[in-house]
């Protein structure tokens, strides 16, 4: 479970480690859209069919997309350098003493994971989201669009138009599609959305160009374009050729909550609201380090290095925290590094460094923009 935000570094950190163009395309592609907190929260607001058809539509696009970077962009050269630093970086790896947690403690950050963090990076958007979609149902009619947009494939070029520059997380983007619904649009076209929205946005694409190359990246971005459109026109096909009825579905479903669901709604908001308040309180930079599920370096080591301090823009998560504090750990003679999310920095303990601009190089690695001060 990775927001769209936070699949970024990991696929940059993937590639760094030794993960070929077309490996890295098919998680960069797949991953936003198959989160179980994306997939359950598709089928309490969407239904059943959509819950199982998005991950589907994921999995398939992903594959394609890697097989075709592996056909156009040969990637052998690149695969030579990403071993060298692998092999640099498995030695300084092999040096560091790292203590099993336990299962206990293991059970315990799972947990951690997925009722406060998690929740705490989708909450707001999630939020945004409900309330967009409870102001279109409440004050715009139902089939507004239908009005203005007359041609089937017309509306889902349009979603496309919409979906692919938005910043829009794979939970967030749920809501938003079912306002769509209610607007006119057929499901098929919300799923046009639901697909390019969490896979693209402006900032990501620039990303994407600069881990995996121009080639790569308008692969990719033909990729979700091709993909969204066929799983939308698929999909809207097999609703009817089925009779599945996927918005008689939604609208008895939006009236049969019943006691379950409601008791249901009423924990997802206690989750959502104590892990918004939690992320926006946490300590810093001693809250990157528990959230790593690393422990701190020994005091007397420590002291005998030397503490850079960096600049590091585009964060925007935990898991952009853990992917930059994965990163600088991993440089020879670092011993421990806290990243800042709120001061959008990162404080260096290294010994033996042997050129201090690897820091900020290797954080630029992962598509932020690094600066030592």
């Amino acid at each position: 479970p990775l927001c769209s935000c936070g699949v970024i570094p990991v696929a940059a950190s993937l590639k760094k480690h030794g993960a070929s163009k077309s490996a890295t395309t098919s998680f960069l592609l797949s991953t936003p859209q198959t989160g179980i907190d994306s997939i359950l929260a598709t089928w309490g607001l969407l239904g059943g069919f959509f819950a199982l058809f998005r991950p589907l539509a994921a999995l398939i696009t992903g594959i394609i997309g890697g097989v075709f970077v592996s056909i156009f962009d040969d990637n052998s050269n690149d695969n030579g350098n990403n071993s060298e630093k692998n092999n640099e970086y498995d030695s300084q790896t092999n040096n560091k003493e790292k203590a099993d947690p336990g299962f206990g403690s293991k059970v315990s950050s799972a947990l951690k994971y997925g009722l406060v963090t998690l929740p705490g990076e989708i909450a707001r958007p999630l939020i945004v989201g409900i309330i967009i979609a409870g102001v279109i149902s409440s004050f715009v009619a139902s089939n507004f669009l239908n009005q203005y947009l007359t041609n089937y494939y017309l509306t889902m070029i349009l979603m496309l138009v919409v979906g692919i520059p938005l910043y829009v997380c794979s939970t967030s983007s749920i809501p938003i599609a079912l306002s769509f619904m209610h607007l006119g649009v057929s499901p098929g076209a919300a799923l046009v959305f639901l697909i390019s929205g969490p896979a693209t946005n402006a900032a990501a694409i620039s990303v994407v160009v600069n881990v995996l190359g121009k080639r790569s990246a308008i692969i990719y971005l033909l990729t979700v374009i091709i993909g969204s459109l066929a799983s939308g026109i698929a999909f809207d096909s097999l609703n009817q050729t089925f009779s599945i009825n996927v918005m008689d579905q939604l609208k008895h479903g939006a009236h049969s909550l019943g006691w379950f669901g409601h008791i249901s709604a009423i924990l997802m908001l206690i989750i959502l609201i104590y892990s918004w308040y939690k992320a926006r309180t946490a300590e810093e930079p001693c809250s990157s380090c528990a959230a790593s599920g690393a422990s701190c370096k020994d005091n007397n080591e420590i002291a005998e290095g030397k503490i850079f301090t960096l600049e590091v823009k585009g964060m925007t998560c935990g898991n952009c925290v853990k992917a930059v504090k994965r990163t600088l750990e991993e440089i020879p003679g670092v011993l421990q590094a806290d990243v800042s999310l709120k001061k959008q920095q990162a404080q260096v303990t290294a010994t033996n460094l042997e050129n201090p601009s690897k820091l900020p190089q290797s954080v630029n690695e992962l598509g932020y923009k690094g600066r030592l001060l």
